[in-house]
């Protein structure tokens, strides 16, 4: 028994230790306290801890403002996020934010952490998605969820990039419902901050009225400049019938197809909600394995629930009441009809499309680098080659010089050697002559010695 004991507590603490190093250990949490007030807020924590991130939302639209730590000012708001995460590299005692005179914008809501390892209710966003694959176009916010909820977790996950626009803002009637719209669309699944037009949120009967109300025009050229700006491969809006009779929910989608004709680039797929043709129905039911297990269909009802200021209202999120946030119908394509359900048949995502370009970009740098180091060897080879037939030819000229030199010593040398054959025949002719010479004197002076032997020999006798 003891040996059990002692290897099921071995296995609890090796366990213990999976779990304590696979995860991260989240930051802890600080309470918060702020001083001052106007364009100079300071914030410590309570019990002096450090901080080292900071999760704060702002009381208005957001203007660029500098924090300053105990080692560094740090420009913020930059990107006008109205919920805004800042993680600090180094630890500060107290920060203070020193906001524009002319938009104290006031803390709505702050939170301190000691690391920026937060939670995930913590929304970093990311700046609008350039050239997104989808723009969902929503005449106000909770529209986006309750009658298009499902487009953000079912292709977000799928590697989609998807851009909100709003239509309406809210500052302007309900501050709180800019907050509610962004948590939603977080709970949602997004992650890229949405844009808004400038439009007040007025309440409208049908489609007559919102004309009376609103300027079409204005709305169709907010429209067209998003289109122009994003460049998306696919619209997404409202029903033309405004889903439940909205007379604002009417207008949009009407601009929206004013839009898709005026705009300077031509959107390849454009979907409307309940659109009666080359209609898709999407499958909201299945587990997403990205989205923790959970459906799409869970995730909209969920994200629904963040506009908590929405929820006395009589509609919900459904795919199977008649306006299902599943159905949309094909409005405008270029790329073919829909076969399979799916608002990216025939498309290829923008993050595909730019793993392909950067390819083929590094092929062409590799190609255009082979080329060079081609050229490179080519001419290196030139050059040796050049220097080759340099040194040859200063060879052939040092060996024509050396043969023309040669010739003119054989010949000099030949010339010599004729010259002392002359003068060597001379001295063969000079020296038989002088024989010949030295002959006849001896024969000349040997005749008479004789003749004289004789004579005396003659007496003798």
């Amino acid at each position: 028994m003891k040996r059990i004991h002692r290897a099921l507590l071995s296995l609890c603490m090796i366990l213990s230790c999976i779990l304590l190093f696979s995860k991260p250990v989240r930051a802890d949490e600080l309470k918060a306290q702020t001083s001052g007030k106007g364009s100079q807020i300071t914030v410590t924590a309570k019990d002096g801890s450090p901080i080292g991130a900071i999760y704060v939302k702002w009381n208005k639209a957001v203007s660029p403002y500098t924090l300053i730590t105990d080692t560094e000012e740090i420009s913020c708001g930059t990107y006008g996020f109205l919920h805004e995460f800042i993680a600090l590299d180094n630890p500060s005692q107290s920060v203070t934010f020193s906001l524009p005179a002319e938009n104290p914008m006031g803390i709505y809501e702050i939170r301190l952490f000691s690391d920026n390892n937060v939670p995930e209710d913590v929304q970093i966003w990311e700046p609008v998605c350039e050239r997104p694959d989808i723009l969902l176009i929503s005449s106000h916010a909770d529209d986006e969820i309750l009658f298009m909820g499902g487009i953000i977790p079912t292709y977000v996950p799928q590697g989609a990039r998807v851009q909100v626009a709003y239509m309406t803002e809210f500052w302007s009637t309900s501050p709180v419902r800019e907050h509610e719209k962004l948590d939603g669309l977080w709970t949602d699944g997004l992650r890229t901050y949405p844009v808004c037009g400038n439009f007040k949120d007025v309440y409208v009967d049908d489609l007559a009225d919102a004309e009376k109300r609103y300027d079409l025009d204005a709305l169709t050229a907010f429209v067209a400049e998003c289109i122009d700006r994003f460049e998306p491969q696919i619209v997404v809006t409202h029903d033309f019938n405004g889903e439940y009779g909205h007379g604002f929910h009417q207008i949009t989608a009407k601009a929206v197809a004013q839009a898709l004709e005026q705009a300077s680039f031509d959107v390849p797929k454009a979907y409307f909600h309940l659109y009666s043709e080359n209609k898709i129905r999407m499958d909201l039911n299945v587990p997403i394995e990205a989205m923790g297990g959970k459906t799409a269909l869970e995730i909209a009802k969920a994200a629904y629930l963040q506009h908590k200021s929405q929820q006395w209202c009589w509609f919900y999120v459904s795919d199977t009441y008649k306006y299902s946030c599943a159905e949309f119908g094909l409005y405008k394509t270029t790329v073919g009809v829909d076969e399979n359900n799916s608002m990216l048949e025939h498309l290829v995502l923008r993050a595909e499309q730019e793993r392909i370009a950067e390819e083929e970009r590094l092929e062409q740098e590799r190609l255009e680098r082979e080329r060079l180091e081609k050229e490179q060897a080519e001419a290196a080879e030139k050059e040796k080659l050049a220097k080759i037939d340099e040194q040859l030819a200063q060879f052939q000229k040092e060996a024509e010089d050396n043969a023309l030199k040669a010739a003119a010593e054989l010949a000099q040398a030949e010339k010599e050697l004729q010259a002392a054959r002359r003068r060597t025949g001379v001295l063969m002719i000079c020296g038989a002559a002088l024989l010949l010479l030295l002959a006849a004197f001896l024969i000349i002076t040997q005749k008479p010695n004789n003749t004289i032997d004789q004579k005396t020999d003659h007496l003798s006798q």
